[in-house]
């Protein structure tokens, strides 16, 4: 059982998983959990049921690649882009991410219950039906994107903006109810 308190597994390069990317463009239950990848580029790839608990990403980019079914509860991401990026039904739970950017991703039933996120940018996405539950969220832009029923329940959102995004189809409470 995976355990957020064991020490990092053997920390592999970036252009070693590259390498193996481009030869396998479809990854089925890939399980990676607690690697640190910096510079890493995924690109036309897509996952089904991977497990990338605590994994650590800087200075990344993923572009026109699914995620279904993918776990990266615990993960970190900082100076990351994920462009024209499909995720659907990915778990995010108690990640953190920095100076995030979603441009042109469909986001589909993603849970980010607990996420700490700052200076992190939606951008043209599908969040439907996702969920920022109990989240921090500090300095956030959603920005001409679909929040049809994406939840944000007892969330903390500080210096966040909601431009030309349809938040009233989104689930707001305040972080003493429900």
């Amino acid at each position: 059982m995976f355990n957020p308190h064991e020490p990092l597994t053997r920390s592999v390069g970036a252009d070693e998983l590259e390498r193996l990317l481009g030869h396998q463009r479809f990854v089925t239950d890939l399980s990676m959990p607690g690697l640190r990848f910096t510079g890493l580029k995924i690109e036309g790839n897509s996952f089904y049921g991977c497990n990338f608990a605590t994994i650590t990403l800087v200075d990344a980019a993923v572009a026109e690649s699914s995620f279904e079914l993918c776990f990266f509860p615990f993960a970190s991401f900082t100076d990351v882009t994920f462009s024209d990026v499909k995720l659907k039904n990915c778990v995010f739970g108690a990640s953190r991410a920095e100076r995030v950017s979603f441009t042109g991703c469909n986001v589909i039933q993603c849970n980010f219950n607990g996420v700490q996120a700052n200076g992190v940018v939606f951008d043209d996405c599908d969040l439907l039906h996702s969920r920022f539950n109990a989240a921090i969220l500090r300095e956030v832009r959603f920005e001409n994107c679909n929040l049809k029923e994406t939840r944000f329940l007892r969330t903390a959102i500080s210096e966040t903006e909601f431009r030309y995004s349809n938040q009233e189809d989104a689930v707001f409470a305040a972080e003493d109810g429900w």
